[in-house]
């Protein structure tokens, strides 16, 4: 087994660790070791400058297709319709997945997730050409539903983190164009303005994360879905604690900060609750998410209320003393976790 040197020290500490304790005899643990060995630097760099020669050429594809002029001149050239480009890229599109299927456990796990992008990649050109003949759909909801569902689909059928996540992606693109086809005169949808949107859709993405763990064959993507959802969640409700549920900027404006500061509060809970849970159930990600936005709350604050009237080297201090305070408690707590 090859590891990388820090991958290779945790290991052969818990097995000297189980040696210790009688779980393993000593002979057990000689042949453990023996199987433990380091990854070959030259490996690694090749591995490094293929995955920068897949970024380049992730870079390359999406300067192409963003270049409509360069497009359209290639198009003209070989005197191709849409329909023909779209039919080419489906059929790249099932080629290179088919091979992807096959050279799965061949491929380094990070190079498969690019290029499983690759195709992605490849598989939206080809809706792309599809949509320009029978149409993209009011505020491009119709290519946008079809993106994610397919996206979606990919990914779970073939396990892909990042194919799950573009889903994800394409699934808050059609939920933003849908609601702002829909919105009122007022930019509200349903009564939300963008903010208040998106805090209940990373609501219902962390809804999802949780399903996930029942859904066997989703399970691959729980915690990558889990992540994005805490992150929409948390940015739409900071966006709520400044702009509250406004939909015009006009009429922002013209409110006073006090007047939102509802959502400052809740943020703070929610803010402090991940704290907590994430301390307690030994959740890095959710721990610092609510650091995170425990700061970016104070901060937000400051410079709304207090930046004009406050001396700024009293609120640092007073800022300091705190999260010193934050710090020492979790270093005691974490003293008697280990003890």
């Amino acid at each position: 087994m090859e590891l990388d040197k820090k991958e290779k020290e945790i290991l052969e500490a818990a097995i000297s660790e189980w040696e210790s304790q009688e779980m393993l005899t000593t002979e057990k643990a000689d042949e453990l070791r023996k199987t433990i060995s380091l990854k070959k630097v030259h490996g690694q760099v090749a591995q490094y400058f293929f995955i920068i020669a897949i970024a380049c050429t992730l870079l390359a594809f999406g300067a192409i297709f963003i270049d409509d002029k360069l497009l359209e001149k290639i198009r003209r050239y070989f005197d191709v319709g849409n329909l023909i480009i779209a039919i080419a890229c489906t059929l790249i599109a099932i080629a290179w997945f088919v091979y992807l299927s096959r050279k799965r456990k061949s491929i380094n796990s990070l190079v498969y997730e690019v290029y499983m992008v690759l195709g992605g990649l490849v598989v939206v050109s080809g809706l792309v050409y599809y949509c320009k003949d029978i149409g993209f759909g009011p505020q491009y909801t119709g290519v946008l539903a079809a993106t994610a569902i397919i996206v979606l689909s990919l990914g779970a059928f073939f396990k892909s983190r990042a194919l799950w996540l573009a889903g994800i992606l394409a699934v808050m693109g059609l939920y933003g164009s849908y609601s702002e086809w829909r919105q009122n005169e007022s930019n509200l949808f349903l009564g939300m303005n963008y903010p208040m949107r998106f805090t209940i859709f990373g609501v219902l993405v962390i809804g999802l994360a949780f399903l996930q763990n029942i859904i066997r064959p989703l399970r691959f993507s729980q915690r990558q879905t889990y992540v994005m959802g805490l992150l929409i969640f948390f940015t739409g409700l900071w966006g709520l604690s400044i702009f509250g549920n406004y939909g015009r900027w006009e009429e922002w404006e013209q409110v006073r900060q006090v007047q939102v500061v509802g959502y400052a509060i809740v943020l703070a809970i929610v803010s402090i609750a991940a704290l907590i849970l994430g301390i307690r159930y030994n959740d890095d990600v959710t721990r610092d998410f609510g650091i995170i936005f425990i700061l970016l709350n104070l901060y937000s604050r400051y410079f709304e209320y207090f930046w004009n009237t406050t001396n700024k080297g009293i609120f640092f201090m007073i800022l300091a003393a705190s999260f010193a305070l934050v710090g020492w408690q979790l270093e005691k707590r974490m003293k008697r976790a280990k003890q």
